[in-house]
Order: structure tokens, then sequence, then C-alpha cells
């Protein structure tokens, strides 16, 4: 604040013309008038500030509260100079008592400044009372209390949610990990499966080979007997043949007989 330094309301003032008279200076030259009107002006900027306080007193949890607290802490320090100003007054006021001759000041008025400083003094008393009494203490007190059981209480519910997440992301991974050994057992079985179809499958390629070669070597046993036969056949054609050309019954039989017979071999030639 811009208050008279101390000891500034020491100045007392000076002799006006015609002190023999008795007459005071005007207020206007007095010192004392201008630290009292700096302490009037302090004393209800507080009071301003007070009337706010006690609002957030009552409606807000004063130690969550930043406005709360800064007004607090600037309504205390204005109510330590407000003392420390007043105090400067008053030694002026003694000083001017002790020298009544000096400063040609009526009783008037040294009562008036007395009543000034007993009056600022009343009201500062009651606002330090309204700041630092026990009602307003126990309410920070409890204020601060309900804000360390809410940050416990909230640290309690992060812990707890932190514990429930970490476990909900172990059963997770458990989940997966299982899932993952399921289909890797499903893999493993399938692979089995199909190795298995693949040795059926080599066995049944191994048998049909075989049989392939046994089929080929029949049949090229099947031709040799075929060209065996066919040259035989050629030969009794040619007989039949010449035979053909004569006219005797007799051959004729035998042609026949011959024929059937090698129709005969040619059935059981093929059904070998």
């Amino acid at each position: 604040r811009g208050s008279s330094p101390p000891g500034a309301a020491c100045h007392a003032p000076a002799p006006r013309r015609g002190a023999a008279s008795g007459r005071m200076l005007p207020s206007a030259a007095d010192p004392y008038y201008v630290a009292k009107e700096e302490v009037e002006g302090a004393i209800a900027k507080v009071q301003e500030m007070h009337k706010e306080w006690k609002r957030l007193l009552q409606s807000e949890n004063t130690a969550k509260s930043a406005r709360f607290q800064h007004l607090h802490a600037e309504i205390s320090g204005d109510l330590r100079q407000l003392d420390f100003d007043l105090q400067d007054i008053s030694e002026t006021i003694k000083m001017v008592e002790e020298n009544r001759q000096r400063f040609q000041m009526d009783n008037a008025e040294i009562n008036g400044r007395k009543g000034f400083v007993s009056r600022s003094r009343a009201v500062m008393r009651e606002l330090q009372e309204s700041i630092t009494g026990t009602a307003a203490t126990a309410k920070m007190e409890a204020d601060k209390r309900a804000l360390l059981t809410r940050k416990d209480a909230a640290a309690a519910a992060n812990s707890a949610r932190a514990t429930q997440v970490a476990r909900d992301n172990d059963a997770f991974l458990d989940r997966e990990r299982q899932t993952q050994m399921n289909i890797i057992r499903q893999q493993d079985e399938t692979l089995d499966q199909i190795a298995s179809s693949a040795q059926r499958l080599q066995g049944a390629a191994t048998t049909i080979s075989l049989e392939l070669k046994e089929q080929a070597k029949m049949l090229e046993e099947l031709d040799e007997d075929i060209d065996k036969e066919t040259e035989k056949l050629n030969f009794v054609m040619k007989r039949i043949g010449r035979l053909m050309k004569t006219g005797d019954s007799k051959q004729i039989c035998l042609i026949i007989g011959l024929s059937v017979l090698m129709i005969v071999l040619v059935f059981l030639i093929v059904n070998s």
C-alpha cells in the first residue's frame, strides 16, 4: 500500500502562524490526516476482501480454493501493515502529549486522534478474530481433512483401477496365449493328418506303380503270345488257303476243325 513509512506520522504539525492565539494549522498541512486517510482506505479495502473471504469460507472448500487462500494471505498481510501504521500514529500522539507547548494542540484534537486509533484497532481486532477465530480455523482444518480424504480416496480408486486394469491385461494375455496354443495344436493335428494322408497316398502310389509294372509285363507277354499265335494263325491260314484250292470233303472238314481250334485258342489266350 501507499501508506506513510514508519515514522512519517511522527512529524508533528508545525506551529501555525499566530500560534500564540492557540489556533491550529489547517488539516491539509498536518501529516496525521494523510496517514489517517490511508489507514481508512486500507481498512475499507480489507473489509471488502473480508466479505468475499467470508463468502468463500462458507461456500467452498478453503483448502482447494486458490482465491480464498490468496485473500486470507492478503488480509493477514494488510492487517499487519495497518498495525504498524497505527503504532506510528500512536507514537506521534504520545509525542504531542509530551510536548504540548511545542505543538499547540488542544485536548479535543488529541482525544479525537486517540479515538480514531481505538476505533481502527477495534475494527482490525474484529477482522483478525474473524480470520483466525475458532470457527474459521475449524472450517479450514475440516476442509483440509476433507481434501486429504478425497485425495486418499482418489488415490485408492486410482490404485484399484490400476490393479483391475493389470488383472484384465493379465487375463487377456492368458486368453490370447491359450488361443494361440489351441491354434498351434489344431495346426499340428492338421499337419499330422496331412502327413498321414501323404503316407497313404505314397503307399497307394507305390502299389499302383507295382500294379502298372505287372500289367505292363503281362501286356508284353500277351503281345509275345499274340505274335506267336499270329504266326501260327498265318501258317494255318496259308495251309487253309492251299486246302481251299482242293474239293476234297475230308480236307474241308479238317479246315473247319482247325478253324474251331484256332478260335478256341484265341479265346483261351485272351482270357488267360
